[in-house]
């Protein structure tokens, strides 16, 4: 029985060190996880933000199949927006080739089957070299690879989330690159540069956390300072490679967040006990919540416990990672907060959602179970019987596992919300109202919609409209006429015939990107414009980005600089490292070179609040209410705009006016309560102000107008007092003390700067008309 047993687990090590057939099972229990996603393939996604996010590569389609470009600029979205500069597009992806092939739609399952066998390969090749078992690889790839916030993340629409399974991809390709192997450093830069041009916003900046960590780990185990030495070449040959090849999405992405700046505040968290069970707990077929949604199966935590008794030294980096990626996906619940540190880091502001992290500990939950696994195998094979026994319990606890992994997986997928795709009806393009939630059916009528709704504050211009008899006009009515000639979303040629100079208006967003050789291109409230003279004359407005062109060329040039390195290393004649590090700088000196070469108008910040008004003034309103309080920090609150009562809709719109005097912590921010008579309260707090900085990064000594508002509805009528003060929102939650001011302080901290009354409503049965 033994030796038939034992027969049975050679034959099953020998299938997993083949490619082929591992490929052909991760290609099974892919399919068996998207049965259903790729069932409704073609299907339009009717969740809000599918709407959005899948419009975009739909718009990206359109550009390449129906007009024969490269999906630079957007003009069906917010009012037209630049694609590679927008942070959630997968426009510059490869897998716009199976999208152009055959449909946005019926792409996204295929591109789902996809990145579902990549990660399970992945997680083998990995974790291969650290349990050293190809069968203890095998058994733990699907309980990573099928990491259900994948099915989450197509049913509610965030594809670009699948860039979370290439984690492996990313670690063993630090590893190939610290044995100064040059498909570690191809490796490691073209998934950076696929995730990026796939849109993964959270994915780049987590991983390269864990690229970092994965250096050190490979680092450690050298030997000696020439090893050592050669090692950091490789590791900055990869570096410098992986910089330039992300170059063609990098440069706009910085470009974009330099003129709209994105910013998150609050302090996000989840508890322990909610933790476990988004990783533990089963998630159901139907609804949305958190349970399940980062699914580990439980019984594969069975596996982990060999790997801690057996295997210390081997556990210890996966164990400790593992708890780290826990303690950071808390957030702000647990003291201290490690994702508050990390927030703190530039570009780690940005994020909002710690129980993303769930998703690497759930991958080195993974790699702890193939140790597990494979240090069972490894005693089943020269011990007594029952670790026989033992080994072939944990294989059969591995297949349970990937079955409940497959069943969680099918169950998010039906959470998707699909319908049929809309007629599409062929007519001129023009802008349209829209509405950010059926962005979708907008598409299909060749409208763009400029009602936008998005994770960054696109600039958009107010005089924007979606009522227009002709999207191309003349700024003086009077002075000519203007005629479209042709159409596409990276070209436009407009027939002019003015008597006098005058402005062309397109009903588009500017862009620095924007040229015309027949005159100067220029931003009308941020609505594109071209100065004409007078007389006849046909206008070409092109739209060629610097970073966008300038970008691709940097990252072609570094592919071509790394198979100029590998092709030497072929024919036996690889370059010392001094060298290699030369060819590979080139890419980043053009990059340089062009950057200062080829000049662009800066598109600076739209600082403006939500409702459209400026964030600083010179002075204040007559309507503002003097408040001059001062606190303990150097930070004043000057004003305040309290509305008699709320609107027609019942929302009251509230101003205060700040100025900043000095350096201040980023963990101050600002309570708001709104208090009735009676002692309800409603809470409008926030960190930054006029939804733009942090009062750290404020500017010193200017007016800052920071407007907000709050909804009365449902709210007992009567006089509601707005009480204000500052605290350590994102530190240990103390309040800053007031010191001065022109109103009664409050012992707590809380400073009265106004009162709205909201109106008893009025029974639709009593008529407010005389007779």
């Amino acid at each position: 029985m033994k030796t038939s047993t034992h027969g049975l687990l050679r034959a099953a090590h020998r299938a997993a060190s083949l490619t082929g057939v591992r490929l052909a099972l991760f290609g099974a229990l892919a399919l068996a996880a998207c049965w259903h996603s790729l069932s409704q393939a073609g299907g339009l996604n009717d969740f809000r933000d599918s709407h959005l996010l899948d419009s975009y590569e739909d718009a990206s389609t359109r550009s390449v199949t129906d007009y024969g470009q490269l999906p630079l600029w957007n003009p069906w979205s917010c009012g037209g927006q630049y694609s590679m500069g927008s942070p959630q597009t997968r426009s510059f992806a490869p897998t716009l080739v199976l999208s152009s092939l055959v449909g946005a739609r019926r792409a996204e399952p295929l591109l789902l089957w996809t990145f579902l066998v990549l990660g399970m390969e992945g997680f083998f090749r990995y974790a291969r070299r650290r349990v050293g078992s190809a069968l203890g690889a095998l058994g733990g790839a699907p309980l990573f690879g099928l990491i259900s916030f994948t099915a989450l993340s197509w049913s509610i629409g965030w594809l670009n989330f699948a860039g979370f399974l290439l984690l492996p991809w990313l670690l063993h390709g630090t590893s190939l690159a610290t044995r100064g192997k040059l498909s570690g450093a191809a490796m490691v830069g073209g998934v950076f540069a696929l995730l990026l041009g796939f849109g993964g916003t959270y994915p780049v900046p987590m991983y390269a956390l864990f690229v970092a960590l994965e250096t050190g780990r490979s680092l450690s185990t050298l030997r000696g300072t020439t090893q050592r030495r050669r090692a950091l070449g490789s590791l900055a040959l990869t570096a410098g490679f992986t910089l330039a090849a992300c170059a063609f999405r990098l440069w706009p992405l910085v470009e974009t967040m330099r003129s709209a700046p994105r910013i998150m505040a609050g302090t996000p968290g989840k508890p322990l006990g909610l933790l476990v069970e988004m990783l533990l707990q089963l998630p159901a077929r139907n609804g949305y919540s958190d349970p399940g949604n980062f699914y580990f199966a439980p019984v594969a935590l069975v596996l982990v416990l060999p790997a801690l008794a057996f295997a210390r030294r081997r556990a210890a980096f996966p164990a400790v990672v593992a708890v780290l990626s826990a303690w950071m996906a808390a957030g702000y619940t647990v003291t201290p907060s490690l994702f508050a540190g990390l927030r703190q880091l530039p570009i780690f502001g940005a994020f909002r959602y710690p129980e993303r992290f769930l998703i690497p500990t759930a991958f080195f939950l993974a790699e702890l179970a193939a140790l597990g696994l494979a240090v069972l195998l490894a005693r089943s094979w020269r011990a007594p019987a029952r670790w026989t026994w033992a080994a072939v319990a944990a294989c059969a606890v591995t297949l349970a596992s990937w079955g409940l992994h497959v069943r969680a997986f099918d169950n998010l997928t039906r959470w998707a919300q699909m319908i049929p795709m809309p007629v599409e009806k062929e007519q001129p393009f023009a802008q349209a109202r829209g509405n950010r939630w059926s962005q979708g059916h907008l598409l299909a009528l060749n409208r763009g919609s400029i009602a936008c709704f998005e994770a960054w504050p696109v600039p958009m211009s107010p005089r924007l409209r979606g009522d227009l008899g002709q999207e191309e006009y003349l700024e003086d009515p009077g002075s000519g006429t203007a005629r479209r000639v042709e159409w596409t979303p990276n070209r436009l040629t407009i027939d002019v015939d003015t008597t006098r100079p005058t402005v062309l208006l397109v009903n588009q967003n500017w862009h620095p990107g924007w040229k015309s050789a027949q005159g100067e291109v220029i931003s009308r409230d941020g609505l594109l414009g071209v100065q004409v003279p007078a007389g006849k004359q046909q206008v070409v407005l092109s739209f060629r980005p610097r970073s966008g062109l300038g970008g691709m060329g940097v990252s072609a040039l570094a592919w071509v600089a790394l198979g100029f390195l590998a092709w030497r290393e072929r024919r036996g004649q690889p370059l010392p490292t001094p060298a290699a590090l030369g060819v590979t700088a080139v890419p980043l000196v053009t990059w340089g070179l062009l950057l200062a070469l080829w000049p662009e108008p800066v598109a600076l910040p739209h600082l403006r609040n939500a409702n459209g008004t400026p964030l600083t003034v010179a002075q204040l309103p007559p309507e503002a209410h003097p408040v001059n309080a001062r606190f303990e920090l150097p930070v004043e609150l000057v004003a305040s705009e309290i509305p008699v009562e709320p609107d027609a809709e019942g929302i009251a719109s509230l101003v205060l006016y700040w100025r900043v005097t000095g350096p201040l912590p980023r963990s101050v921010g600002i309570f708001v309560h709104v208090v009735s008579a009676e002692g309800l309260r409603l809470g409008a707090d926030h960190e930054v102000v006029g939804g733009t900085w942090f009062f750290s990064e404020a500017p010193r000594d200017t007016l800052l107008r920071d407007a907000f508002s709050v909804s009365t509805r449902g709210m007992p009528p009567g006089e509601w007092k707005v009480l204000v003060g500052l605290w350590h929102s994102g530190g240990d939650q103390s309040r800053v003390a007031p010191r001065t001011a022109e109103v009664p302080l409050l012992p707590d901290g809380r400073v009265p700067v106004g009162a709205f009354t909201v109106p008893r409503k009025v029974p639709t049965n009593e008529s407010s008309v005389n007779p």
